[in-house]
């Protein structure tokens, strides 16, 4: 089990949101299966395993909580396609921390694909509902309306029922650009898998943690080319992420994976420059 992070005064403890199955040709994109396939083998529907690991952030008074995972509302032509572990959810894994979903002050959503917000909302009765009712929200202004307007090529992402839902039911508070959410957590704009997909900055007094969120998914997703069919502006995940890692890499961050369902905590080794290894962190 990844063990709690005590950044000097901010405390990281890693939550899963939930485990399933997506297709390895779209994770990896342009990169040949005789490649990815070493580092993630496929199942027999050549999918491999994603996790959706959340951050749960102890900051002065302040439970942030960033991401939200894939939730546990899914149809059961859903669970069979993505293999959904249905054991994995968020509200357990916040129990076993002793947090109740009522305690959370803060969510940060790194975009608002299906993967990373469904665990807002919960059904009773037929009606969906905040699972973080007393929390504040957190989007990029731009990311919302690209996701209400349908503006994406990605529109399957992002669910139509749930996103009326969060308007009505959720706090928000929407963005505009790199901004301070509570004292030592940020938000950075990183465009690449979506125009207004943000990444998050946690700096405590000893140590700075970064949730790249799906500009770089996996650990393995490290290497230049290594990009998601599923983005929407590769180039610039290409480019962002060489600016992310050069940084990380300077400064001796740690980075939290979203996706990656053997490694939560790393930092980086850079042999070349240019060129980035995952380092397993253990605290």
């Amino acid at each position: 089990m990844t063990q709690d992070l005590d950044l000097g005064g901010i405390q990281v403890s890693p939550v899963l949101g939930g485990r399933l199955w997506l297709d390895g040709g779209a994770m990896f994109g342009v990169v040949p299966r005789t490649l990815w396939e070493r580092q993630c083998p496929p199942d027999g529907r050549h999918r491999i395993e994603n996790a959706c690991n959340c951050l749960l952030i102890r900051s002065g008074d302040h439970l942030v909580l960033i991401e939200s995972g894939c939730g546990d509302r899914f149809l059961e032509r859903e669970r069979e396609l993505f293999a959904v572990d249905e054991t994995a959810t968020l509200v357990t894994a916040l129990a076993s921390v002793g947090i109740d979903p009522t305690q959370i002050t803060h969510v940060i959503l790194t975009h608002l694909h299906f993967d990373h917000s469904g665990g807002l909302l919960m059904a009773q009765g037929g009606q969906l509902f905040a699972r973080f009712s007393e929390a504040q929200h957190f989007v990029q202004h731009g990311e919302w309306l690209d996701a209400v307007s349908g503006r994406s090529i990605m529109r399957s992402s992002y669910l139509t029922d749930d996103l009326t839902a969060m308007a009505s039911e959720l706090q928000w508070n929407h963005l505009s650009g790199d901004t301070e959410v509570v004292p030592g957590v940020e938000v950075r704009v990183t465009k690449g898998h979506t125009e207004h997909h943000q990444s998050v900055v946690v700096r405590g007094s000893e140590r700075t943690l970064v949730y790249p969120g799906d500009l770089i998914p996996t650990r393995h997703h490290l290497r230049p080319y290594w990009i998601m069919s599923y983005d929407m502006f590769p180039f610039d995940t290409f480019q962002q992420k060489r600016k992310l890692c050069d940084e990380a890499a300077a400064e001796d961050w740690i980075l939290s994976w979203d996706h990656d369902p053997d490694q939560v905590f790393s930092t980086l080794s850079s042999p070349k420059p240019g060129q980035f290894e995952a380092v397993r962190y253990e605290s």
